[in-house]
């Protein structure tokens, strides 16, 4: 009797990995589990576990896993930080709202991502310092913009000056950095530079303020510093930013002009070097000062220099005319003229003083010394006047 040939074995379709899904599926249900049912140490045997099996699953899959632990507060790190990593359509909810994350773990994540995670990271409701910091010094600007927008989102001095530093290359950031309390009067005046108009008459509204209490707290100072003649370099420079007089009346005595009035009629006929030094020094302000508000773009900064000095409005216009600025109607502020006589008609002197004299101490003291500065290192290793003057005169590293 012959046997019965058999067929050969074969599978005529692929066996789906069904306890594979199922595994995963019931692993990530228990990684997001609460506290109360489920002991940490099985949670993050789990979560080992399921970190392995991702790596060859769906974004699907992946995508649930992220969704059910942004509620998780002691989600295991390992897993947590290797979803925050992932592709974006992966990673968005979770490091927007997730809150198992603490600041080291986003601070990790920003400087292993790329800008899409970023941008997730800024959205969060609450950020720290540390992790702006971070943000901030990826220089994206989209990202800068969204940690300004934040207002769950705390900035430290650094990043700040980080920001300001930033903002001369990318115009959007000024009006989105002047509102902001962490803003300090120093990084606002050196802000107002490459700001538009907008902006400058911003800042101006908010770091504008009179001296009085500080005039009338330090009046015993005054009168010491006077009957030692001044002799403390430091004292008499602290000191000039606050005191009440504006114009050097020393220089007016000296000058072949008689007044700033008389100098500024001089610049009439042509301004020069020499001429520029004496306007400035009559003024009460140094010659850089003076250079930088002269050239200032939007002229702006001409305006609070004139009502910071005293002079009429007619004169303020003549030095426009002198300094060969473009002509346009002074009582509109749709040209830099029309500008520059709002910011003056609108600024009281007093506060306009405050201006000039931050200007003033602020970019001039170090203007000198040519070592880059580093803004993303801690402002403690440099003096303000310094990290000003390189910004101002382009000398950040």
């Amino acid at each position: 009797m012959e046997r019965a040939e058999h067929a050969p074995l074969e599978l005529t379709a692929a066996l789906a990995p069904q306890a594979r899904a199922l595994l995963m599926n019931r692993l990530c249900e228990l990684v997001s589990w609460p506290e109360s049912r489920i002991p940490a140490y099985e949670r993050q045997l789990a979560a080992d576990i399921l970190t392995g099996l991702l790596r060859t699953s769906n974004a699907d899959l992946r995508r649930r896993c992220a969704l059910g632990l942004v509620r998780v507060t002691d989600a295991p790190k390992a897993l947590l930080r290797y979803l925050a990593r992932d592709e974006i359509s992966v990673s968005q909810d979770l490091l927007e709202n997730g809150v198992g994350f603490d600041d080291s773990d986003l601070i990790a994540t920003v400087r292993a991502g790329v800008a899409a995670q970023w941008l997730a990271i800024a959205r969060r409701r609450r950020l720290g310092e540390a992790v702006t910091d971070a943000l901030v010094q990826t220089g994206d600007i989209a990202v800068i913009e969204a940690v300004l927008r934040n207002n769950g989102a705390a900035l430290s001095s650094q990043g700040v000056d980080i920001v300001v530093a930033r903002s001369r290359q990318a115009p959007s950031l000024p009006m989105l950095l002047v509102p902001r309390t962490e803003l300090r009067p120093t990084q606002a005046l050196m802000l107002f530079w490459w700001s538009d108009f907008q902006a400058r008459v911003h800042i101006l509204r908010r770091f504008a303020v009179d001296r009085s209490v500080l005039l009338q707290e330090l009046g015993e100072v005054f009168k010491q510093a006077a009957a030692e003649q001044w002799s403390d370099v430091e004292t008499r420079k602290a000191l000039q930013v606050v005191e009440r007089r504006q114009r050097n009346r020393a220089a007016a005595e000296k000058s072949q002009h008689g007044s700033l009035e008389g100098a500024l009629a001089a610049a009439d006929h042509g301004l020069d070097r020499q001429l520029l030094q004496e306007i400035a020094h009559l003024a009460g302000i140094k010659p850089t000062t003076a250079t930088q508000i002269f050239a200032d773009a939007g002229g702006e900064a001409i305006g609070v220099f004139c009502k910071a000095v005293g002079l009429k409005r007619p004169l303020m216009i003549a030095l426009w005319r002198a300094l060969r600025r473009p002509q346009g109607d002074p009582e509109a502020v749709d040209n830099p003229l029309g500008r520059s006589v709002f910011i003056f008609d609108t600024l009281a002197t007093a506060k306009a003083q405050t201006v000039l004299r931050y200007w003033n101490w602020s970019f001039t003291a170090d203007a000198g010394d040519l070592t880059p500065v580093d803004f993303t290192e801690s402002p403690e290793g440099s003096s303000q006047a310094r990290r000003n003057a390189a910004l101002l005169f382009g000398r950040n590293s």
